[in-house]
């Protein structure tokens, strides 16, 4: 029941909003199926991947009393973690250690689902590239992820033994692929 009063959640305010060109609740099952293949998903981890990005469409005191309400407390709180690692990777570029310290702080479950969705992303941008007929210009027009590389090579290194070995070498490959692909640009 936890995970169906998170999906009807998610699928409620995430409708209308897209992530990588596709309705976002889309994103939000696409990480939860990345990351179960790499570990069992405990059901409160579970609802919280499915309503991770929930708190960018709705008013987070609404999110708050929703969410504590039909998902519980552990739910709500690893979704606001998932949510939140945008202030470390906000942080990054102005202090790297202050933003890999709010890293190690985080659980290591809460860190899987955080790979997993860097992977969902890093997979679909890479496959947009992969389908144009200018892959240089593609990567040109891709300045914030461009910038925020120097981030999820340092997200990885902080979290890669704490979390699935399969998933780290996901990642790993994903932003080498990146890496490879954008070295000239």
């Amino acid at each position: 029941m936890l995970v169906t009063a998170a999906l009807d959640l998610a699928r409620d305010w995430c409708a209308g909003h897209v992530i990588d060109n596709a309705p976002a609740l889309g994103h939000a099952v696409r990480v939860a199926l990345t990351l179960g293949q790499h570990m069992p998903v405990p059901d409160a981890l579970l609802a919280a991947v499915l309503l991770h990005d929930v708190p960018d469409y709705r008013h987070p005191d609404e999110v708050a009393a929703a969410v504590g309400d039909r998902c519980g407390i552990s739910t709500l709180v690893m979704m606001w973690l998932i949510h939140g690692e945008h202030a470390a990777m906000d942080l990054y570029p102005r202090d790297p250690t202050a933003a890999i310290r709010r890293l190690h702080r985080l659980s290591d479950p809460v860190a899987a689902a955080l790979a997993a969705d860097k992977v969902v992303s890093l997979r679909y941008v890479l496959g947009r590239a992969r389908q144009t007929s200018s892959p240089a210009a593609f990567w040109q027009t891709r300045g914030a992820l461009l910038a925020l590389m120097p981030y999820l090579r340092a997200f990885h290194v902080a979290t890669a033994r704490r979390i699935p070995a399969s998933l780290a070498r996901d990642l790993d490959k994903l932003i080498s692929e990146v890496a490879k692909a954008t070295a000239a640009v």
